[in-house]
């Protein structure tokens, strides 16, 4: 009981001394103070949500820029080096099956097409479509190979690689390589 009225006291001389007008604005002060301590904890994650989203969006303008670099520096480039005779293709073949033999490749189909008009004359792109079936590292030396392949001007036109559901380290891999050859009709 007694501290119950010490309390009740203390709690009358705090009224007395702040008055009837100061007890509005420091209540209202508090309220705010409060409500916006509330807004930060309800909004910051939001705030981080956003703060992500922005810098995912930077990532991906960043990627598509080079992307943009990339294939404006692909149509501005002309075919060099050296270009094969249309009957040195089999050759140009042997040597690509030989070295990805080397590199434990399994070739399961070459299916060279014929051969389509480029920008320069004289000179046709002959797309030989593989379907291989290898570990992703050789794969990528293959790659490497074809990149600085001594024989003809060569690049890949497209590539897919899909895990093997009976063999997970292995995967089947569809490739399609472009070689540059010497057209004979050409004037």
């Amino acid at each position: 009981m007694k501290t119950e009225t010490k309390i009740t006291n203390k709690i009358v001389q705090l009224k007395e001394r702040l008055g009837p007008f100061k007890k509005p604005p420091i209540l209202y002060g508090c309220g705010v103070f409060i409500c916006l301590i509330i807004l930060i904890f309800a909004y910051k994650p939001l705030i981080i949500k956003l703060h992500n989203a922005a810098n995912k969006l930077h990532e991906v303008e960043i990627e598509l820029l080079n992307q943009r670099s990339t294939i404006a520096a692909l149509e501005k480039s002309d075919v060099t080096g050296e270009i094969i005779q249309r009957n040195e293709v089999s050759l140009a073949l042997a040597e690509l099956t030989e070295k990805g033999r080397e590199l434990g490749l399994d070739f399961s189909s070459i299916s060279p097409s014929q051969p389509q008009e480029t920008t320069q004359d004289g000179i046709g792109k002959l797309p030989i479509s593989f379907t291989i079936e290898s570990e992703y590292k050789n794969v990528g030396q293959f790659l490497a190979f074809v990149e600085g392949f001594p024989r003809s001007v060569a690049e890949v036109e497209s590539l897919s690689m899909s895990l093997r559901e009976n063999n997970p380290p292995k995967l089947n891999v569809e490739l399609v390589l472009n070689l540059y050859v010497e057209i004979e009709n050409a004037t």
